[in-house]
């Protein structure tokens, strides 16, 4: 007998229009969950945190931000929300960064605080390695910077005196109490300062990054000889001068002149090695 082969049976096809009910009701849960979820909380800024900040204020910072508490995380790009920050003449630098859920750093990186001046009303005003000049509300704030004084806010040195500035050491700038405008016709960026430890510098803003460094040692130097006060020229030459010699002693009319306005003229002492002598 011939074996007969097994009747296979066919599997019943489910109709299309139930498929299309499944991806319907699928992409209806889907776009239900994401209503839900852009309704929610975690899909909005829920903190904004501003670091770096010390010559502005987080208010000055959160108002040109264009975002704030309460608005959608994702849309805003954090590329634009820097380039407006940087329109803030005390911001050097700026970056805006996302962590979900709810949260923007906005980290600040302001030009660096290089000196403090009185302004016309009377207080004080930090000023800040561009040149910006900030009014000090906290009384509070330590002038550990030097004041300037003497300055005109449209002279061109006091701009690239600050700017220079930053190129000091915070102990240094601590130790200037003050620096003034010492122009002659040989050295039109010639400064004068007076430090905390009772001396007067003369220098200039060209000059002022390379000599400062030998200040220290010569304010040993003399300290040996139990010499505490005095003048100190960082120009050419390195040199100490007591203060009798360098403002009375007699000079000829050329140099009495050039000591009027402001240059030192007088026979040095204490010389010092400078290894790195020029002209301006």
């Amino acid at each position: 007998m011939q074996e007969r082969m097994p009747v296979l049976r066919e599997e019943k096809r489910r109709p299309r229009s139930s498929r299309k009910l499944i991806v319907f009701l699928v992409l209806l849960f889907i776009s239900l969950l994401a209503v839900l979820f852009f309704r929610s909380s975690l899909s909005k800024i829920a903190q904004i945190e501003i670091t770096g900040n010390s010559a502005l204020t987080t208010e000055e910072i959160g108002q040109v931000l264009g975002i704030s508490v309460g608005d959608n995380f994702f849309p805003f790009r954090s590329a634009s929300v820097e380039a407006r920050v940087r329109q803030l003449q005390a911001v050097e630098n700026v970056a805006v960064s996302k962590k979900f859920p709810g949260l923007v750093r906005v980290a600040v990186e302001e030009y660096p605080r290089v000196a403090f001046q009185i302004n016309s009303s009377g207080g004080k005003d930090m000023l800040l390695s561009n040149g910006l000049a900030i009014p000090v509300n906290d009384p509070g704030v330590v002038v550990d910077k030097p004041i300037l004084s003497g300055w005109s806010d449209s002279d061109p040195w006091k701009a690239k005196l600050t700017e220079t500035l930053r190129r000091l050491s915070d102990k240094t700038l601590a130790e200037i109490s003050e620096i003034k405008p010492s122009p002659t016709k040989t050295y039109e960026d010639k400064i004068k300062m007076y430090t905390r430890s009772q001396f007067e510098v003369y220098t200039t803003i060209t000059y002022l990054p390379d000599k400062i460094q030998y200040l220290d040692e010569m304010i040993e130097q003399v300290a040996e000889k139990d010499v505490s006060s005095g003048v100190f020229e960082l120009l050419e030459a390195n040199t100490h001068i007591p203060f009798d010699m360098y403002y009375t002693q007699p000079q000829d009319p050329a140099k009495e002149a050039d000591k009027k306005s402001g240059s030192a003229s007088n026979p040095t002492k204490n010389d010092t090695k400078d290894p790195q002598k020029k002209g301006n």
